[in-house]
């Protein structure tokens, strides 16, 4: 996938050790932190450090396209695709809450989603969200993404197995 994309508002780059501490005071939130799969709560500059350190081999080895997505205020979330051994790339975003209502989740997840499409075809993307995350379905469907089922997923932030639903994009979507 491309290093960098561009949006009208948005630049979304490899994540770079200077994201650090921003990344740390926003990710360490309840309110983010519970709405993601992977995310520990509370969250430390160790962990970020450690997660950034990972992401350049990630994307040499084609597991994880992550993104630093950031606007004239510097870093506000992430946006990125992991690879599954199946053949599927599911996309995943975040952003700080300050930041939220503002379409920053619709724009850079739009950006990736063009790129992992060019990259790897539209049949092979999926996402979830929890089922408590009505914002990330509202996201996800203006996307093109359409509701397959739902299953169990280990919440690291909950410590404890949620309802997840489950999307593919629709052939015919973005």
């Amino acid at each position: 996938m491309l290093e960098e994309l561009k949006t009208e508002r948005l630049l979304l780059r490899p994540l770079a050790p200077a994201d650090a501490e921003r990344l740390t005071g926003l990710a360490n939130n309840w309110n983010v932190a519970a709405m993601l799969a992977r995310m520990p709560y509370p969250y430390s500059l160790d962990m970020a450090e450690g997660w950034i350190a990972r992401q350049a081999a990630q994307r040499a080895d084609g597991e994880e396209f992550a993104y630093a997505v950031t606007n004239g205020d510097g870093f506000i979330g992430c946006c990125g695709v992991q690879s599954h051994a199946d053949g599927t790339h599911e996309i995943g975003y975040w952003i700080g809450e300050p930041y939220w209502n503002r379409g920053y989740a619709s724009e850079a997840a739009s950006a990736v989603l063009g790129e992992a499409t060019r990259r790897f075809g539209a049949g092979t993307v999926i996402a979830g969200h929890q089922a408590d995350n009505h914002a990330s379905g509202r996201v996800l469907t203006k996307l093109g993404f359409r509701y397959t089922g739902e299953e169990s997923r280990w919440c690291e932030a909950r410590q404890e197995k949620v309802r997840c639903l489950t999307m593919k994009l629709a052939q015919t979507g973005k």
